[in-house]
């Protein structure tokens, strides 16, 4: 069999309908294993929000403070995806069990590293201005979650290699078993069954801990023994060897899409860390909004995943045309999910307020705050879809520069203007946000079809 045939996106489509299908045949399962792994905090969220909303307020303190050194985790691997196709579009047949190993190496240390720092820095919680006795529930969170992070970038990485190859549907499978794990173990740790003590928030941060690990694991044993990965394990010993140069090619790509997506996310976290100024409750009814938020973005950024390696494939055969055609489609697309979301969010976010919280001012609050993520669907799907696809054809330095004025030079600046010298309180973070998604949407966009025009002139005059 031929191994190209491996990858759905080889596929040449004729018309609209075509490109739309072959995108979304290989984003949706990315859709569903995003919403997986968003849903572990979120899961958090709820189980210890029922508790008490001091405990919802600990647990979005913590993810607040450890977004950056998350998503870093999470965004380094993000360079295999695009590199594994690319190599699939040469007819390198070789280079994706090189590109997975030396991906293990260089994501194990820097996690390791991010763990060490939040395990000796673990005091930095009671330095922030926080709500002492919320500071207190949140510090032993703190430091779960930054051992949380090497089995859970070690997973993504796998998840990236196997994204690369178009095996879509099999990495949904693999990451919808965390969600029951997860349920049933936080079930066991955060309110204290089976003989076990209820550790509240603690519960949760070591229910979601020994997921990641067992998901990993069950990813590891696939690879080694699955038919799907044979003929990718032809040359395993050859492909077990550290290479410099693979892994600067890695951190080349991979280091500026994860500071690219930590600008962002970064400024989401920093947001709640003001919304811990203003009071307890207001930090509860940010973090919901954040929740939401993040768990709403993943079905763009699913098909954004797709675009990537399809734009992926073809950057590695030089196509550009179908790299237009294939940007245009992926934006169109996300652009259609985010206005259905903006509608739901808008009549549904009472609903929503109560499925975190019974205390009738943190859902007042929240009501407010879903108002607002409502508004900024349609930037922030334009903004994430524009990073990804920029990200298959390899051009990452620059936006991550463009993300850097957009969110920490407009949006942060406008959040604190709005929400302290106006007084518009957590809504004002919120319409910052809406100001900094908005100004990285308009740029990164531009920026794609700058490049794609210019790069496909050069092709043209070439010929």
């Amino acid at each position: 069999m031929n191994r190209s045939k491996t990858i759905e996106v080889s596929s040449q489509p004729k018309s609209l309908k075509e490109e739309i299908k072959l995108t979304m045949k290989l984003g949706w399962p990315i859709i569903v294993s995003n919403l997986t792994q968003i849903l572990l905090p979120i899961i958090d969220g709820i189980m210890v929000g029922s508790i008490h909303s001091n405990q919802l307020a600990a647990a979005s303190l913590v993810v607040n403070i450890v977004t950056i050194p998350v998503i870093l985790c999470m965004g380094l691997p993000m360079a295999l995806s695009p590199l594994v196709s690319a190599a699939l579009g040469k007819s390198d047949f070789d280079s994706p069990a090189k590109l997975l190993f030396n991906g293990i190496i260089v994501s194990g240390l820097l996690s390791l590293c991010l763990a060490l720092i939040f395990y000796f820095g673990r005091d930095l919680i009671f330095h922030l201005g926080q709500d002492k006795e919320i500071a207190e529930i949140a510090q032993g969170y703190f430091v779960i979650i930054g051992w949380r992070l090497i089995p859970l970038s070690l997973f993504v990485v796998f998840v990236q290699f196997a994204s690369g190859l178009g095996l879509t549907k099999f990495v949904m499978i693999l990451s919808f078993i965390k969600v029951p794990i997860n349920i049933f173990l936080n079930y066991i740790l955060i309110f204290g069954h089976f003989g076990m003590p209820a550790l509240e928030l603690l519960g949760a941060g070591y229910g979601t801990f020994l997921t990641q690990i067992i998901t990993f694991l069950v990813f590891v044993v696939v690879f080694l023994r699955s038919q799907v990965f044979d003929k990718y394990r032809n040359n395993l010993k050859e492909a077990l060897q550290i290479r410099i140069s693979i892994m600067r090619k890695i951190v080349k790509i991979g280091l500026p899409t994860g500071l690219l997506i930590a600008l962002e996310s970064g400024a989401f976290a920093f947001s709640g860390i003001m919304a811990g100024w203003i009071g307890a409750q207001q930090q509860a009814a940010h973090q919901i909004g954040l929740y939401i938020s993040s768990l709403t973005l993943m079905v763009p950024l699913g098909i954004c995943a797709a675009g990537t390696i399809r734009i992926g494939f073809n950057f590695g055969k030089k196509d550009w045309e179908a790299i237009n055609s294939i940007g245009r489609t992926t934006l169109f697309l996300a652009i259609l999910v985010s206005i259905s979301f903006s509608l739901f969010l808008f009549f549904g976010n009472e609903f929503i307020s109560r499925l975190f919280i019974s205390e009738l001012e943190v859902v007042q609050l929240a009501k407010m705050v879903l108002l607002m993520v409502a508004v900024f669907q349609i930037s922030d799907a334009i903004q994430t879809t524009s990073s990804g696809i920029l990200r298959g054809i390899q051009d990452v330095k620059v936006p991550a520069y463009l993300s850097l004025i957009a969110f920490w030079i407009i949006g942060i600046p406008s959040a604190y203007l709005f929400s302290f010298q106006l007084n518009w309180g957590v809504s004002g973070l919120w319409m910052g946000l809406v100001i900094g998604l908005t100004s990285n949407a308009i740029l990164l966009t531009s920026r794609f079809f700058t490049k794609v025009k210019k790069e496909s002139k050069m092709e043209l005059a070439s010929v």
